[in-house]
């Protein structure tokens, strides 16, 4: 067992036996686990805040809405679900939402609504099989393009990885344990994430350029001066591993380079409206699926009885859509709006806002997926290099990947790593 708990200032040469780069939820589920274990330990954080994709932000001041991580997924096996019960946020089981759909100009009937849920069903299982047959397949190879429904099924599938069906492997969708539990967090989730968090030793806006691992320790050269560490654990996203904005001496082995290369993050944004309160007749459904042309939406009416309306988007046209702005953003929402709603929902619209990870220097994207072509490459991010330098965050998940509790988990398991050890790669 290492004796990393018992590292004082008077028996090391380093200011910390542990030090976490980044304050997501990654690095807030390390910063836990490291409390629990006395180890002290400090977290550097580029940004202004905790939380990473884990931000709630208010339409006029009092709906909250969630820009980044947005459900509890897999609640029964999501340490966030006991963090809010600990912490008083409230949230929704059930989630077997009314789902509509509307297309063509009109509302389908309910059982050509489930058409649609039975297409991607079908995808699934079409993925399975391509996964016994070759793990470097796309999920892309399990769509059938000819069908009506296969437009909609590449919007879902984006919002699922934050990449487009031609860009992720079928090992994504296999490994991933999915109980299909989803709880949407009624104060917002990115509020609980901040809230769990707010006891741990965070240094904000303190940005690492460089990690000296050449020795015996690590030292981090950060804006704010030289912070020394027996041992570090980085849980900054591939998106920013594979900017360069950190440099590693030495560089990484090959073996790593290739995996968060071929670990890229995708993109997805949400938009949101706030509306006057009877904007909407009642009995309007929660949640309805919009297809029109090449144009497919997932929009959510009303969440916990709030004055407001959203969607997201995801992969490519994520990207494309961040790029040209806000009022491009608002006016795609607004649009699908008007086609299901009428002309004067335009005018029962208040305030509007949309997130922008893609272009976020320190986040640079949503999650990640794995490149079709290659094979476990999350294990290869995820092994630690020289009993030194530990990974964490949702792309060395395995199981729980694209999502804040896969996050949590592997900073608490890259923290169980540095505490019993673990199989390292050394590196020279």
């Amino acid at each position: 067992m290492s004796n990393i708990q018992g590292n004082t200032s008077q028996t090391r040469n380093t200011d910390y036996p542990l030090v976490i780069i980044g304050a997501g939820a990654a690095g807030l589920g390390a910063s836990e686990k490291a409390k629990q274990e006395k180890i002290d330990h400090l977290v550097l954080e580029a940004s202004h805040r905790i939380g990473g994709r884990g931000l709630t932000e208010y339409l006029e001041g009092t709906i909250p809405v969630d820009l980044g991580c947005h459900w509890m997924h897999c609640a029964s096996k999501n340490p966030y679900v006991k963090w809010a019960d600990k912490l008083g946020f409230e949230y929704q089981k059930d989630s077997d939402f009314n789902y509509t759909a509307f297309s063509g100009g009109k509302w389908l009937e309910k059982d050509q609504a489930h058409q649609i849920w039975n297409f991607i069903a079908q995808c699934n299982s079409n993925i399975i099989a391509l996964y016994t047959e070759s793990r470097e397949s796309a999920i892309a190879d399990g769509v059938d393009v000819e069908s009506e429904w296969a437009p909609y099924a590449y919007y879902w599938y984006s919002l699922m990885h934050s990449n487009d069906v031609d860009q992720v492997s079928v090992q994504d969708l296999f490994d991933f344990d999915e109980t299909h539990e989803d709880w949407p967090v009624k104060q917002g989730y990115g509020a609980l994430i901040e809230k769990q968090g707010q006891n741990c030793p965070v240094q904000l806006n303190t940005q690492v350029s460089k990690i000296d691992w050449s020795s015996n320790s690590v030292k981090l050269t950060t804006n704010k001066g030289i912070i020394t560490a027996d041992k570090l654990i980085i849980t900054v996203s591939t998106g920013v591993l594979a900017s360069g904005e950190i440099e590693f001496y030495p560089e990484l082995p090959e073996s790593k380079q290739n995996a968060i290369y071929s670990l890229p993050l995708g993109n997805s944004n949400y938009q949101f409206f706030s509306v006057e309160k009877d904007a909407f007749d009642p009995g309007t459904p929660e949640m309805m699926k919009y297809i029109e042309d090449d144009i497919s939406m997932l929009i959510h009416i009303q969440p916990f009885g709030a004055p407001c309306a959203y969607t997201s988007t995801g992969g490519r046209f994520a990207w494309w859509l961040e790029k040209q702005g806000t009022e491009a953003s608002r006016s795609y929402f607004e649009k699908a709006l008007v086609s299901v709603f009428g002309s004067n929902i335009r005018s029962r619209c208040r305030e509007f806002k949309v997130s922008a990870w893609g272009y976020d220097p320190l986040i640079r994207g949503a999650y990640s997926s794995q490149k079709p072509g290659s094979v476990d490459q999350r294990k290869i991010l995820k092994t630690p290099l020289n009993e030194m330098l530990y990974f964490a965050g949702e792309a060395t998940s395995l199981d729980f990947l694209n999502t804040a509790h896969g996050a949590f988990i592997s900073g608490q398991r890259a923290v169980e790593e540095v505490v019993n050890g673990v199989e390292s790669i050394q590196f020279k």
